[in-house]
């Protein structure tokens, strides 16, 4: 007879299996097993708050942000939106010529078109509310109330990652989270969340999963 932490890990197992599977058709870099931890931390996390994330592209982060709502409505609570904050014209390097081009931006200008179609098609559109906007446009006028876990995944660079943590910052909840993707792959954000551990050990990491990183804001 299966124990119930048995019972507990082949339940996450199949969750895990199956919003993958699903999300895998949605262009972008986020691993699976990143992606699962954002979507266990939203769904389970005792913080209160909302949910924003700084980068889109086309949705890939946004779907299991969005699939971790979708495991607070079906425990009773009230779930919210993801606020999905982005400009949709793409990071330099998705620029034709950068090192990661991307077709829809050359063709369009935009990848809006495909990031409200890939929501649409898993059926998480009613759970994400794009903020089309720069990041530093959209922190001074964020209205929407103190985040429990903010995901940085705009431009990597060291300026643009620090610029978008400082201009955040005092709209995340007490004791909320902050998540970085790349450390460790792009110099520019893995040098900046380098300083930020440094500087502030209040703040303590409290999740490494590949190149995501999690941070736990002092309370």
């Amino acid at each position: 007879m299966l124990t119930d932490p048995a019972v507990t890990r082949l339940t996450a197992l199949g969750e895990f299996y199956q919003a993958a599977t699903a999300i895998a058709t949605v262009p972008g870099w986020l691993h699976e097993l990143e992606g699962y931890a954002l979507m266990t931390l939203v769904a389970h996390d005792p913080c209160d708050g909302v949910i924003a994330e700084i980068g889109s592209f086309k949705g890939r982060s946004t779907c299991w942000l969005a699939a971790g709502l979708k495991h607070v409505a079906a425990s009773g609570r009230t779930p919210g939106v993801v606020y999905a904050i982005d400009h949709f014209t793409g990071s330099p390097e998705h620029q034709p010529g950068g090192t990661h081009p991307d077709s829809d931006i050359a063709a369009h200008g935009s990848t809006l078109p495909a990031f409200r179609a890939n929501l649409s098609r898993l059926g998480l559109g009613d759970m994400v509310e794009p903020i089309v906007a720069p990041s530093l446009k959209a922190a001074p006028t964020w209205d929407h109330g103190p985040i429990r876990l903010l995901f940085i995944d705009g431009d990597h660079s060291y300026d643009a990652s620090r610029a978008d943590f400082e201009a955040w910052k005092p709209h995340i909840a007490p004791g909320g989270l902050v998540g970085f993707h790349d450390v460790g792959a792009w110099e520019g954000v893995t040098r900046f969340y380098t300083e930020l551990l440094a500087s502030n050990p209040a703040d303590k990491e409290v999740a490494s999963i590949n190149s995501l990183r999690i941070i736990r804001m002092a309370a």
